[in-house]
């Protein structure tokens, strides 16, 4: 078991698994669940360059390989909206898109109902924990999955804590198996 990036990160009884890997993530992303992919502007900081390429070019190809919708959160839209197809892309808060992915009610983007996976990356660690928590606790019908290179607990499935070249190494594996 991979200890929380966070010391104080104490999720409870219920905590989710570390996934070393990139096949048996891969394989968990194309189980046949309606998927959205909710990336964070951090993805375009320096601190997540991958030998001179942003990680948010990672997820792109992660999301285009899913076929799933994404939600771009802080400015993360405009860098995304060249490069992923319109219909697929939308611009939200993550305390917004959080609460609708908490309501059992809401009927996803396409109107055809709630979605089964949410898989997250590009987000402050301390800040996307609080959300995996409400959606650990809220939500049975949820799947979550966190793919930045910290261990998070409070989602179904994340990433141990890795370096930048073991994690620049996971996310090519894993498109590759996509």
């Amino acid at each position: 078991m991979t200890r929380p990036y966070q010391k104080a990160n104490i999720p409870g009884p219920e905590m989710g698994t570390s996934v070393f890997d990139p096949n048996v993530m891969a394989n968990i992303l194309q189980t046949p669940k309606k998927k959205i992919f909710v990336i964070g502007s951090e993805a375009l900081s320096k601190n997540f360059t991958l030998e001179g390429k942003p990680v948010v070019e990672y997820f792109v190809e992660i999301a285009k390989k899913l076929d799933c919708q994404v939600v771009a959160t802080g400015h993360a839209y405009i860098y995304l909206k060249d490069k992923i197809d319109a219909s697929k892309l939308r611009d939200m808060s993550l305390i917004n898109i959080t609460g609708r992915l908490s309501d059992k009610n809401w009927k996803g983007f396409e109107g055809e109902g709630q979605y089964e996976m949410a898989i997250f990356g590009g987000h402050q660690v301390f800040y996307v924990s609080q959300t995996l928590s409400k959606l650990k606790n809220f939500t049975n019908w949820l799947r979550t999955i966190e793919l930045d290179r910290y261990s998070h607990p409070n989602a179904r499935f994340s990433l141990p804590n890795f370096s930048n070249e073991d994690w620049k190494v996971f996310l090519e594996k894993l498109i590759e198996k996509l």
